[in-house]
């Protein structure tokens, strides 16, 4: 059973604070309960197209991403994040990579208006 009270009381949060998110935008709460629904010991990979979730949490710097975060342009998130799953399923298959550790890839899309 998944309680989201507990995960959020107890897991901790892997989308960091001090982002430059608008108050009240949706986009932060969502990207912190994906993160929260990984397993504490998986370790992910996040892409994120160009737009407000980009520009507002990886200011370099500064990043409110605690695991590894891909900038990528707006069309491009799939195809850069399946690239990068591809180059990690071959260095886990060449033993570059331990087999007991495990990677998700997230990519993150659509956060912006159409005006």
């Amino acid at each position: 059973m998944y309680n989201v009270k507990e995960i959020i009381a107890d897991k901790p949060s892997r989308f960091m604070a001090g982002h430059r998110m608008c108050a009240g935008c949706g986009a932060p709460p969502v990207a912190r309960m994906v993160l929260r629904a990984l397993k504490e010991e998986d370790h992910a990979v996040v892409c994120g197209a160009t737009g407000c979730m980009e520009v507002s949490t990886f200011i370099y710097p500064y990043t409110s991403w605690s695991d590894s975060f891909i900038h990528t342009a707006f069309e491009c998130a799939g195809a850069t994040l399946s690239g990068v799953e591809a180059a990690y399923k071959s260095l886990k298959a060449q033993g570059k990579l331990p087999e007991d550790e495990h990677t998700k890839f997230i990519a993150f899309g659509g956060d912006r208006r159409n005006l």
